[in-house]
């Protein structure tokens, strides 16, 4: 329901039907969110399962992050960023969209079925993204704005990660692999995955819309590429071979923390300089990056045992920040400015209190008052969409 209030606009027909498709998949991955916070409530965790388990772990980054950066911002933004009006192989993300609501549904109860359909699924919406940039584009490669080559790199991570971890769940499911060995083994291509995306998100949210070349856009395709490209290829060469003790994370630190601390560094000096700002969706930009900021210091830390909850946190918060600067695309100045800062600093609060294990109890208190939040979003997504339908 929440696309018809773009159908009033006037577009064309094949700009509103990605603009539908892209929608699906916010709702999808908005879906799934609220599945695995739901499943990591106390209440359930009496006699978890296994499959509850592992959407604790990878739920978030492989049906969340994925699905809504790859295929909601990439049929919303992308096409627009590239100049046209449309992703290319249309068809083959909404056959994606068909896999990966089917994985959401199954992974509490068959994760291996559903990381298995998540590969068909993630991969498709990629082929269509990759086609579009190669393809579909007016632009050239130069002129590309940095969440395009974000989108791209995590397409092409994709294309990497997808085939080899359906190779590697079918040998799990006749060896007898158990959930916590694969989310171990999943480690490097579930950062790049996250932080890819994430930073994309970031640099859109905070640069400004006119904005174009300084600092960011030059380095962004070399640091979306190492991050994406790069870090896959290495897990990919160690699942075949015995990595040293402790090379994996030096990767982690080449190919993922370097990376985006340099695109980092860029997008403040171009932030400085345009002297943007600081409304609702820059905050969440923000907070995401603090988020980053705390999981690579404690990474540091003595004793530490390589929980990236923080950083996982702040893909989480980038994502919410595309998923509010979507909501004002779509009703352009209803979205209540309080609303948006509010609930960002409630969710980053509730972050950083989720990984002090003191306080963890207030901030799973908060984090699910940031569910609720999103709640009332979609309520008022839909009161506002109704207006927009009757008064057209």
């Amino acid at each position: 329901m929440t696309y018809q209030a773009v159908d009033t606009a006037p577009d064309t027909g094949s700009d509103r039907s990605s603009r539908r498709v892209g929608t699906s998949f916010i709702l999808l991955a908005l879906f799934a969110g609220l599945l695995g916070g739901s499943l990591a409530l106390p209440i359930l965790q009496t006699h978890p399962t296994s499959g509850q388990a592992f959407c604790h772990g990878i739920l978030m980054t492989f049906f969340v992050m994925c699905p809504a950066a790859l295929g909601g911002f990439g049929q919303w933004l992308l096409p627009a960023a590239l100049g046209t009006d449309r992703t290319v192989l249309r068809g083959l993300t909404l056959a994606g969209f068909g896999f990966l609501s089917a994985g959401v549904v199954l992974l509490p109860l068959l994760p291996f079925v559903a990381m298995l359909l998540w590969s068909a699924g993630i991969l498709a919406v990629a082929i269509d993204v990759i086609t579009t940039c190669l393809e579909g584009r007016i632009c050239r490669f130069r002129d590309m704005a940095p969440l395009a080559w974000s989108l791209l790199a995590t397409a092409c991570s994709v294309v990497l990660v997808a085939p080899v971890l359906a190779a590697v769940v079918t040998r799990g499911m006749t060896d007898g692999l158990t959930t916590d060995a694969l989310i171990e083994t999943l480690h490097l291509p579930e950062m790049a995955l996250m932080l890819t995306p994430a930073l994309g998100l970031v640099t859109s949210a905070l640069l400004s819309r006119s904005a174009r070349g300084g600092a960011s856009w030059t380095v962004a395709p070399y640091v979306f590429g190492v991050m994406g490209i790069g870090g896959p290829l290495f897990w990919m060469d160690g699942l075949y071979g015995s990595l040293a003790s402790g090379l994996g994370a030096s990767l982690v630190l080449v190919t993922q923390i370097v990376p985006s601390v340099v695109l980092i560094g860029a997008l403040c000096r171009d932030v400085w300089q345009q002297k943007r700002d600081l409304d609702g969706t820059a905050l969440w930009a923000i907070g995401s990056i603090l988020l980053f900021a705390a999981g690579w210091l404690s990474d540091a830390l003595p004793g530490h045992s390589g929980d990236h909850t923080a950083v996982a946190f702040g893909g989480i918060m980038a994502l919410c920040g595309g998923f509010y600067a979507w909501v004002e695309g779509l009703l352009p100045g209803r979205v209540p400015t309080l609303l948006s800062r509010g609930h960002a600093g409630l969710m980053l609060v509730g972050a950083f209190c989720s990984i002090v294990p003191s306080v963890m109890i207030y901030g799973e208190v908060l984090m699910g008052l940031s569910l609720l939040a999103f709640g009332l979003v979609g309520l008022f997504l839909l009161r506002e969409t109704g207006r927009a339908r009757v008064s057209a």
